[in-house]
């Protein structure tokens, strides 16, 4: 009887209780997490709330629902791919993609928009990521921030070109305060050098067809003022053409002095991390007065330009003559050659004075037209500081 009566008291307490979980944690209708009508999950705390759960798909236990009905979080509950919205959020959110709720999550990730995957993705060897958009390829993993590829870093050979006739080939004798050892300074060629190769820059510059083999010119001092403000591991290359007492007609297409012109070009762009970046021009005494000489000189620089190979205008910078000089009305037309170009410049001779062995004297023959030798060097400077002035070194 007392065992009627406990069991009594027991079916009376439980209907009190109102549906709260026996000893086991289980629901008092029966249910468990694993039922079959999919009514509900189970809380954290076991119990049964009733409702759909909107914390997770999963029970506390990792136990999934059977039924595969979503919950009221629009999450899919249970299903067979049930990681997978979890990675569509998680690699559109890391790989720059953009998350659409109203679209299926597959294999193929197509609820990404935008997304790039870490292989194609533009990162450093040390996972960062470059904020330029370009592919990195810096072996020590930092971000670029200027626009340009890390093959930038690589030493750069500043290739320049000296054109012009004699007071670019030089006129006034050398001195020892002329020569340079400094291997940072290079030339193609040169008077008494091995030609067709890169030596060490030091006067005469230009070959010796047609020049004299003793001279300094305006480009030994303009590399060693280039020199000053060179960056760090980077080179400079001299390709000296200049030929003394030569019209412009000589140098562009067709004149004898072309092909000079074209073969250094030809060797000086193959050479490791070649960059052409500018023209150094001294010339016009043979062409004094001549109104088509701008012309001719332009023509020359866009045949130039094309033998390089560049879709970009480098720094053209002519020099004046000899003030008081044979042929000093010219500069009239050297300084119409800003007009033409943008890239075109013009430096002064103001102050420069002529070579003492230039001045006519005893009826002997002389030009008038040459610089002497600090004037020289001063012209060259004139030109080395513009060009730093143009490239902003």
């Amino acid at each position: 009887m007392k065992k009627i009566l406990l069991l009594i008291l027991m079916v009376l307490l439980a209907t009190a209780c109102g549906g709260e979980t026996d000893g086991n944690g289980d629901s008092s209708d029966g249910d468990s997490d694993n039922d079959s009508d999919g009514d509900s999950d189970s809380d954290s705390d076991g119990d049964s709330d009733g409702d759909s759960d909107s914390d997770s798909d999963s029970d506390s236990d990792g136990d999934s629902d059977t039924d595969g009905d979503s919950d009221t979080d629009g999450d899919s509950d249970g299903d067979a791919d049930g990681d997978c919205e979890f990675e569509c959020i998680s690699h559109c959110r890391s790989w720059g993609g953009t998350q659409h709720d109203d679209q299926s999550c597959d294999g193929d990730l197509k609820c990404c928009e935008g997304a790039i995957e870490p292989s194609d993705a533009d990162s450093d060897t040390d996972g960062d990521s470059d904020t330029d958009g370009d592919t990195d390829s810096d072996s020590d993993g930092d971000s670029d921030s200027d626009g340009d590829s890390d093959a930038d870093s690589d030493p750069v050979f500043h290739i320049f070109m000296l054109m012009g006739q004699s007071n670019m080939a030089g006129y006034a004798a050398f001195q020892d305060s002329d020569k340079n050892t400094d291997e940072r300074l290079q030339v193609l060629g040169g008077c008494q050098k091995p030609s067709g190769q890169w030596n060490v820059a030091s006067p005469p510059l230009n070959e010796c067809a047609g020049n004299a083999s003793n001279v300094v010119g305006p480009g030994d001092w303009f590399g060693k003022t280039l020199l000053e403000k060179l960056p760090e591991g980077d080179t400079i290359g001299l390709v000296g053409v200049a030929v003394s007492g030569m019209s412009i007609d000589t140098f562009i297409a067709g004149g004898q002095h072309h092909q000079l012109i074209m073969d250094k070009i030809e060797i000086a762009k193959k050479a490791q991390n070649a960059h052409f970046e500018g023209i150094i021009f001294h010339q016009g005494e043979s062409d004094s007065g001549n109104s088509s000489w701008p012309g001719k000189v332009e023509q020359l620089y866009n045949e130039v330009k094309a033998a390089w190979g560049v879709d970009y205008d480098v720094p053209f910078i002519a020099g004046e003559l000899l003030y008081g000089g044979c042929c000093d009305s010219h500069n009239t037309q050297v300084n119409t050659l800003p007009s033409r170009k943008d890239n075109f410049y013009v430096v002064s001779a103001e102050g420069l004075k002529v070579d003492p062995s230039d001045v006519p004297a005893d009826g002997a023959t002389k030009w008038n037209a040459h610089f002497g030798h600090d004037d020289t060097v001063e012209l060259g400077k004139r030109f080395g500081k513009k060009m730093l002035e143009i490239l902003g070194w």
